[in-house]
């Protein structure tokens, strides 16, 4: 730097020499609204007493940035989120360039979150819920509060967590994209997720018993009293086979029941006969043979004769 003059000239003579170096550098961080990686830092100062004036000044960030401007506060872009800088200023005028200025104070420099990978969605499993699902990025240097997710249907919301459950309609296919939330503001929103469809779901059916755990009963039924009832089937255990009672062990020959006859000549007694079970029971008629005609014949004192069969008549002249 030239020598000042001193003396009534000397004001004149000072307009030809370069500033004094800045002081009083201050750094504060920028962040809200800063892009990730992209951090700013508005720097202020002053010149001392007695220095030339300066058309310009330039500010230099301890990462290498720089900014430039005619007064202060300048402001420094493109550092890194979360990186801590300091800074110094220089002056500059027609005769040449201050002398950089006392280094500033570290300052944090902030800005939104990083853009979050791609999420995952999935069917979870026996509902028609998609469960999305994505990992934490980068935080700009400052905590995340919450992450927004959307979907391509229109559905929206916000979380604090890494995944959200999101109810669907049956055969619709969707996907998902999600972006992260902190002070300084919203990241940019990630791509979106694979494309997921929503299945129908059919919940599961229980039957209904209003006195539970007893099961129905069907009580037998009579159709031609006195024969053999028929047992309606019983269902002890739904969905199972049901069981046909009675049981017959060799099955497919159908049992065979001999006629009985408890009091000959009284009526008879006809066992039902199975033609395909388990259908109702066909009993067959039964009409036992008529007895032969009576013979007749002529007994002592002319008296008529009458027997079944022959060898019954005491007479002489039976007819048989």
């Amino acid at each position: 730097m030239a020598n000042k003059k001193v003396g009534k000239k000397s004001a004149a003579a000072n307009d030809f020499l370069e500033p004094k170096p800045p002081i009083n550098v201050v750094a504060t961080n920028v962040g809200t609204n800063r892009p990730f990686n992209n951090g700013a830092a508005s720097v202020v100062f002053e010149l001392p007493a007695g220095s030339p004036p300066a058309t310009s000044y330039t500010v230099t960030a301890s990462t290498g940035q720089t900014g430039t401007g005619s007064s202060s506060p300048i402001t420094v872009t493109g550092i890194a989120s979360s990186a801590t800088p300091t800074f110094t200023v220089t002056a500059t005028n027609a005769s040449g360039t201050s002398a950089a200025s006392a280094v500033s104070s570290a300052v944090t420099i902030t800005t939104v979150p990083a853009t979050p990978a791609a999420p995952t969605a999935t069917v979870t499993a026996g509902s028609q819920n998609d469960t999305v699902s994505w990992t934490a990025p980068a935080n700009g240097g400052s905590a995340i509060t919450s992450y927004s997710w959307a979907c391509s249907d229109g559905k929206s919301g916000s979380t604090t967590g890494l995944s959200v459950s999101v109810a669907q309609e049956a055969n619709t296919a969707q996907t998902y994209t999600v972006l992260a939330v902190n002070a300084n503001g919203s990241s940019v929103v990630s791509s979106a997720s694979n494309n997921v469809t929503t299945p129908p779901f059919f919940p599961p059916f229980f039957p209904f018993f209003p006195f539970f755990p007893f099961f129905p009963f069907f009580p037998p039924f009579f159709p031609y009293f006195p024969f053999f009832p028929f047992f309606p089937p019983f269902f002890p255990f739904f969905p199972f086979f049901p069981f046909f009672p009675p049981f017959f062990p060799f099955f497919p020959f159908f049992p065979f029941f001999p006629p009985f006859f408890p009091y000959f000549p009284f009526f008879p007694f006809f066992p039902p006969f199975f033609p395909f079970f388990p259908f109702f029971p066909f009993f067959p008629p039964y009409f036992p043979a008529p007895p032969p005609p009576p013979s007749v014949g002529v007994g002592v004192g002319g008296s008529m004769c009458f027997a079944n069969y022959c060898w019954q008549c005491p007479c002489s002249n039976c007819t048989c």
